[in-house]
């Protein structure tokens, strides 16, 4: 019987609209992973150095600058514009792989994809933890944190496997387009999020 009611709150777990959101973050993260390299080496690129340099700073400098914004704006405040830049960075790599870029130097777009990538990556993960960690019960808030570390995974390797289908049947061009409009759909469900915490009020701005 325990097993039982355990299987079944791991189960509503995955109901909340917080998880769909991680589904389509993990989605968008594990495809851009995998197959920007190939996709830079189709367009003449020789090394991703300055993309992943790009992607690690960004996710850094929004973390140790920025994620205090997460507790002072509110979860939901950050998640959202994070899941939009992330649909941005995915746009941008679908625009540089359409025929009419084939005269533009593709490192500039793709570094700038990965600033964007890597800055939605920096906040969106804390971000998502801190809503799923407010949102669970006392008594399982690790249990629900680590479904919400599996749902991230879920989502990196569908994207992982699925997306390489997609980019040997229809491109690259095509590939990044649909990956876009997913990312879009993600977002659009971002914006119904709850957030159950008030935003706190710097002490320094108390009066």
């Amino acid at each position: 019987m325990r097993a039982r009611e355990l299987a079944r709150a791991g189960l509503g777990d995955l109901l909340h609209r917080h998880m769909a959101v991680t589904v389509f973050f993990g989605l968008g993260t594990g495809t851009i992973s995998v197959f920007v390299p190939t996709f830079a080496e189709d367009l003449g690129v020789r090394t991703l150095a300055l993309f992943y340099t790009a992607y690690a700073i960004a996710a850094m400098a929004v973390r140790v600058v920025g994620g205090r914004l997460i507790d002072t704006r509110g979860r939901r405040a950050v998640i959202v514009p994070s899941m939009f830049l992330q649909v941005v960075a995915s746009g941008v790599l679908a625009a540089l792989a359409l025929p009419a870029a084939a005269g533009v130097r593709p490192l500039p777009p793709l570094v700038a994809a990965g600033l964007l990538a890597g800055a939605a990556h920096g906040f969106l993960y804390p971000g998502l933890a801190a809503l799923v960690a407010d949102q669970a019960p006392e008594a399982r808030r690790g249990a629900v944190v680590g479904v919400f570390s599996a749902v991230f995974l879920v989502g990196n390797a569908g994207g992982a496997s699925a997306f390489g289908y997609v980019a040997h049947g229809i491109g690259y061009a095509s590939m990044w387009g649909v990956l876009t409009a997913l990312l879009l759909a993600g977002a659009a469900i971002s914006l119904r999020l709850a957030d159950p915490r008030p935003a706190l009020v710097p002490s320094g701005a108390r009066t």
